[in-house]
């Protein structure tokens, strides 16, 4: 690959927390973002993931030209409980559903570049998030549903709106091994009034009090993600993996067709 492609990554706290590792304290010495570049180096990356970002927040916000864009989104809208919307809202680009606003996205991103490449992933299974820094920022894990539907539901149907449009997409979801039981390895959580490191499901249900307990995930309970919801190094490594296997096979294919 001779020609150096301008990559603009679009994503919340996975990819905002690339260029942010003192927000992990340090759980994390690479982000995905820089593991791709690793492994491909006709990349020169543009990083504007926004902490915490659902789908809705990109629609008016400023897209740079890119060569290539990577996009990673959803989870946050899950744990908002956004509507999911339909396929239909998707191809009529219905505000105010998940599904329309991606499309919504999608057409802002063409907007600045029409030729430009998109890869599209989808989120990962969580267990219970519980912010390193405030405990009180804390949310239920994807083992239940949240406004009737679950986070794999949501994972698919954002992908398979994608392909109906032709657009690259990684199916993070179910490729990259994040499950419940591989996400954390235990909560520490008190059972009986005694602290216990419970693994999944054993921890569900079980009260976790932000102001007082202590906080429910020690370095030692690390597996693909650090509090729950964001990646390890071994997570980021995955995810980037993935990822780059697409970026890779868009590259053969334009050298292929000389574009």
């Amino acid at each position: 690959m001779e020609k150096r492609w301008k990559w603009c990554a679009i994503g919340d706290s996975f990819t905002y927390l690339n260029d942010h590792l003192d927000e992990t304290g340090y759980r994390v010495t690479k982000g995905y973002l820089d593991r791709i570049l690793d492994r491909i180096g006709y990349l020169s990356l543009n990083n504007i993931g926004i902490n915490g970002s659902t789908i809705a927040d990109w629609i008016s916000q400023p897209i740079p030209f890119a060569d290539i864009y990577t996009v990673l989104l959803g989870t946050n809208d899950w744990n908002a409980e956004n509507p999911l919307g339909t396929q239909e809202d998707f191809q009529k680009r219905t505000r105010g559903t998940i599904l329309g606003n991606f499309a919504i996205l999608l057409d802002h991103i063409r907007q600045v570049n029409p030729k430009a490449r998109i890869v599209v992933g989808n989120p990962v299974e969580r267990a219970d998030f519980v912010y390193l820094f405030d405990p009180f920022n804390n949310a239920q894990g994807s083992y239940k549903g949240k406004n009737g539907i679950e986070l794999s539901v949501l994972a698919s149907q954002l992908l398979e709106a994608c392909r109906l449009e032709g657009i690259t997409t990684v199916d993070l979801n179910r490729k990259s091994g994040f499950t419940q039981e591989s996400v954390i390895r235990f909560k520490r959580v008190k059972k009986d009034g005694i602290y216990q490191n419970l693994p999944y499901p054993e921890y569900i249900g079980l009260p976790f009090d932000p102001g007082a307990d202590e906080y429910p995930y020690p370095p030692e309970a690390a597996s693909l993600t650090y509090d729950g919801l964001h990646p390890t190094d071994r997570g980021n490594q995955i995810i980037a993996d993935l990822f780059a296997d697409a970026i890779e096979t868009i590259a053969e294919d334009c050298s292929k067709n000389k574009d």
